[in-house]
């Protein structure tokens, strides 16, 4: 009798090993889910071209009214002049969405500029900064990942 019992107890010892590594991934998971997004903390990447090193620094990249700042930073070699103008467009090509052309506005220190964009949903958005020298214009694009 007692041999049957004793074939079970590895069986029933694997079966509750895998519940209870299911429940932690589930909990695992669960923790994930729940926690305080990390994309409430601002975000900077920086790009350029052969004249100008460009930083976006995006304040919340969540969707609605998004505070972004332009850094722009001549490059080694290159123009000594600030960009007549600086916009910014958020457009998400995917949804086929973006915002206007929104001028950002010189703040205190040379080469810095700031402006607001609105986003309507979650996803990917790339964030086009367009520099405006006069006689030659650049872009630069930026690739965002936008939380709800």
């Amino acid at each position: 009798m007692s041999a049957p019992t004793t074939s079970r107890t590895p069986a029933v010892r694997f079966l509750y090993a895998g519940a209870a590594a299911l429940l932690a991934i589930c909990l695992a998971l669960l923790a994930v889910a729940l926690r305080p997004s990390w994309s409430d903390e601002s975000m900077s990447l920086t790009g350029g071209s052969a004249t100008d090193e460009v930083t976006l620094t995006v304040a919340r990249p969540r969707t609605g009214a998004t505070g972004v700042d332009v850094r722009v930073t001549p490059r080694e070699g290159g123009r000594d002049d600030t960009p007549a103008t600086v916009t910014v467009q958020a457009v998400m090509v995917t949804h086929g969405h973006a915002t206007p052309q929104t001028p950002a506005r010189p703040r205190g220190t040379s080469g810095t500029y700031s402006t607001s964009v609105h986003l309507m949903m979650p996803g990917r958005w790339t964030f086009r900064v367009s520099l405006d020298h006069g006689s030659r214009s650049e872009h630069v694009d930026f690739p965002v990942a936008i939380s709800g």
